[in-house]
């Protein structure tokens, strides 16, 4: 007869069904003793496939996957400093599988580690081998799982330029759903494929209990291909079962992947974090936040907070650098606090021609910078008391580049070909020698007085990479792993330097490429207004102190770059003469890392004064946004809703303390009531942070209600309060 056996961490139970050779996962829950209108079904925390062995007969669920995992026996448990170890075993094949249960001081996570060992004397192919398996989701309560009352699955949707777009459904409009007496074949999936990794969804999704409170939440960690799965598992007989999550990385079914285990051998799966705690989103995200942060790498040496860089790109030289233009910027710059300044993608490209055709070599161009050429500007930059800082795109080169002569095995192949083409081949960085010739770059540059790279990262490796250890799926797997091996290499013998993460934006922004990186661009969104909703999105998979966010007042906008005279214009100032604009922008910057660009030089002096002290006040507030947690009194704005306001608020751990961004689009409402959060109390101080003192928007406190009626005149239009709550 099977017992429970409770295993506990920071407000979690889990609960597990043991006999003599079996330990299977009931349930994830915040209680131990749970009211369910249904018995609950216990599975494996895993699920485990292998070629030549029965699958499953229903492809949209669970139910379609091996059997092999139920077969298998518990060998042994152990558990130590508050972190669980199981070993699975099934000896008709060899097959082994260890679940190592790794709890995360302060956070209600719990970092799973699923492997297969193959500890037989035969070759053992495995098909798939699941992150997690999470069983007994929101099971207790008064009304059935698939009532529309009482469950919400939250997931977002990603795009380039549209990042962080959350959507928020029933059970049952996501497709999952009970159509017979038998047990369910339907499943709500995520995926992606590839090595932009977020380039559709986030990888992770939250399901929230309406009707008990409580929340569930998970992340797979991989910079390749992954599955989610969300449904009910039921038996056969009686009326046992309950709702699932399977996240898998390693899966023939879903993302085409396998790998043959000699004698010995064994795969890791990518990890997944995940955990439950009572609340809703906000409170998921908030024990994510602490998790994320538990894995944060530590400031790089020297540093007591990351720098506000400056970055010529974005509606500003769009990828034209040259002394005449970088001068002035870089002298403004200063002026306006920035600590460091990025030469963004150009500075190794002749001024004639394309830049994106010579990647891989890194040569400084020679008819850009003058007499001193690159170096030159390099050294203006550090005069000014700057981080000086150069675009890279290390995973590529270009056709026409001289590292693009070097032989196939330097290259990701597939189907005997270099992967992708024009412009961008895939390096290998699984080759000894691609990862020396990168080094030597970065040496190089480093040499230069280089503190800062941002890595640039504009196109996706498909499905499969034929030439790297196991191929196919795998050989995707393992090139991602071996690229963050080199960046630890990097960051070792370099430790001042900074480096950022970027993949058109936020198109690879998964915690495998964050756990090595200090900094995650945003979005390539170019488009001030439209830019709101991408970063309260955002926030919700992106630590703050993380996640950067560009800052563009005084913009050059991208179909007008052939006419920078324009920022010059008497029409063009007196558009901007009122400040909003900036305001806007700065307000944008200041919800994570401050990237600011835009044509600064060319603004006058009243928008530099707003640009300044823009500045300033998110230097004061760096150390306080490194240790908020996002909460959004609106909820999610989607990207096209352009006709209301938008609210966002960085709290404190205790609720002490907020900052509130708050946005008017292009509302015709020039007020908008923003219900401040629990923890504020009843007559919280608030004032305006910025601007301070001047363009003062008129608001007013509702105890009652607990919310702030704020008035902004304009449309298009932002400020940043205050909340102290008392």
């Amino acid at each position: 007869m099977a017992n429970h056996e409770i295993w506990e961490h920071q407000g979690m139970v889990v609960d597990f069904l043991v006999s003599e050779d079996v330990m299977n996962l009931l349930t994830v829950n915040t209680s131990r003793k749970l009211s369910e209108r249904t018995p609950g079904a216990a599975y494996p925390p895993f699920v485990v496939s292998l070629a030549g062995q029965a699958s499953g007969f229903m492809p949209a669920t669970v139910g379609g996957y091996s059997p092999l995992s139920e077969q298998m026996k518990l060998e042994y448990k152990a558990e130590e400093f508050g972190n669980l170890m199981l070993r699975y075993t099934h000896p008709p094949t060899g097959l082994a599988v260890l679940v190592e249960l790794h709890t995360v001081n302060g956070s209600a996570v719990v970092v799973q580690n699923t492997i297969a060992i193959n500890e037989g004397d035969a070759p053992l192919t495995l098909t798939q081998l699941s992150s997690a398996l999470l069983q007994g989701v929101a099971s207790d309560g008064l009304l059935a799982w698939n009532d529309a009352n009482k469950l919400r699955v939250h997931y977002c949707r990603q795009a380039w330029q549209g990042e962080g777009q959350w959507r928020s459904a029933g059970i049952e409009e996501l497709g999952v759903y009970r159509t017979s007496v038998h047990p369910c074949s339907t499943a709500f999936h995520l995926q992606s494929i590839g090595s932009w990794s977020t380039a559709s969804y986030l990888p992770m999704a939250v399901i929230e209990d309406l009707e008990t409170g409580k929340v569930w939440y998970w992340q797979i960690e991989t910079s390749s291909s992954w599955h989610m799965e969300v449904g009910y598992r039921a038996a056969w007989s009686g009326d046992a079962g309950g709702l699932f999550v399977v996240v898998d990385g390693a899966s023939e079914r879903n993302t085409g992947w396998s790998l043959t285990l000699a004698p010995g051998e064994r795969f890791a799966a990518p990890r997944v974090a995940w955990g439950c705690c009572e609340g809703g989103f906000e409170q998921a995200v908030a024990q994510l936040t602490k998790y994320r942060r538990s894995e944060l790498k530590i400031l790089p040496e020297g540093y007591q907070a990351l720098p506000v860089m400056f970055n010529d790109y974005m509606n500003c030289l769009w990828g034209d650098p040259a002394s005449e233009r970088l001068i002035p910027l870089i002298d403004t710059a200063a002026e306006m606090g920035v600590e460091g300044f990025c030469i963004d993608a150009g500075w190794f490209a002749p001024r004639s021609g394309s830049w994106g055709n010579g990647l891989g070599d890194w040569r400084p161009s020679a008819d850009r910078f003058g007499e001193d050429g690159l170096q030159g500007v390099i050294d203006y930059i550090a005069s000014q008391g700057l981080v000086p800082g150069v675009w890279l795109e290390m995973e590529v080169c270009g056709e026409d580049s001289a590292l693009g002569k070097m032989p196939d095995s330097w290259f990701l192949l597939n189907h005997g070909e270099r992967i992708g083409g024009g412009s961008r081949w895939f390096l290998n960085f699984a080759n000894l020698e691609v990862c020396a010739y990168l080094m030597g770059v970065i040496d190089r540059l480093v040499a230069m007085g280089v503190g800062y790279f941002k890595n640039d990262y504009n196109a996706c490796i498909g499905a499969a990479v034929a030439n790297v250890s196991g191929g196919g799926a795998q050989g995707l797997l393992e090139h991602s792993q071996a690229f963050y091996q080199f960046i630890d290499a990097v960051r070792a013998r370099h430790p001042s330097l900074i480096i950022e993460n970027c993949a058109s934006g936020a198109m690879r922004s998964d915690y495998a490429a964050l756990a090595h990186l200090h900094l995650q661009s945003s979005s390539d969104q170019e488009i001030y207004t439209l830019y709101p909703s991408v970063i309260a999105g955002s926030l919700a998979g992106i630590l703050p102190e993380q996640l950067g966010v560009w800052a563009y007042p005084w913009p050059l906008l991208f179909l007008e770059r052939d006419t920078p005279e324009l920022v010059t214009s008497d029409d063009y100032r007196a558009r901007m003469a009122d400040g909003e604009q900036t305001v806007f922008n700065m307000v944008n910057g200041m919800c994570g890392n401050l990237y600011l660009s835009g044509r600064i030089d060319a603004a006058d002096e009243f928008n530099r004064h707003l640009i300044r002290e823009g500045v300033s006040c998110y230097k004061d507030e760096r150390d306080f946004i490194a240790a908020s947690y996002p909460a959004w009194p609106d909820g999610m704005t989607r990207f096209m809703d352009q006709e209301g306001w938008v609210s966002l608020a960085l709290v404190n751990q205790d609720e002490s303390r907020a900052l509130l961004m708050v946005w008017r689009l292009s509302s015709a409402q020039a007020q908008h009531a923003v219900r401040l959060p629990e923890g504020c109390g009843r007559q919280p101080k608030i004032q305006q942070l910025y601007p301070w003192k001047r363009m003062v928007a008129p608001h007013i406190w509702n105890a009652a209600a607990r919310t702030l009626t704020v008035e902004l005149s304009q449309p298009n239009s932002a400020r940043v309060f205050e909340v102290q709550c008392i």
